[in-house]
């Protein structure tokens, strides 16, 4: 039988989604998380600004520095 190995260290950060959220006041973006793949990014970043009572205005999503996507709180 063939043992597998499964890595326990974080990829490294340029294969992580970064995902920022603007605070309640409108001030500042803040790093919340970090998604291993976009659609899971997307989906936290949706999340914190459909909350019903959301913490944060508008969430971005960035990968290498540049943004990819943004939600705003409707």
């Amino acid at each position: 039988m063939e043992h597998r190995h499964t890595p326990c260290t974080p990829r490294p950060a340029r294969q992580l989604y970064e995902i920022t959220a603007l605070d309640a006041a409108g001030d500042r973006w803040h790093t919340i998380g970090w998604g291993i793949d976009q659609a899971e990014a997307e989906s936290a970043a949706r999340a914190c600004v459909t909350r019903p009572v959301p913490p944060y205005r508008a969430a971005r999503i960035r990968h290498d520095g540049r943004v990819l996507a943004e939600h705003r709180r409707t």
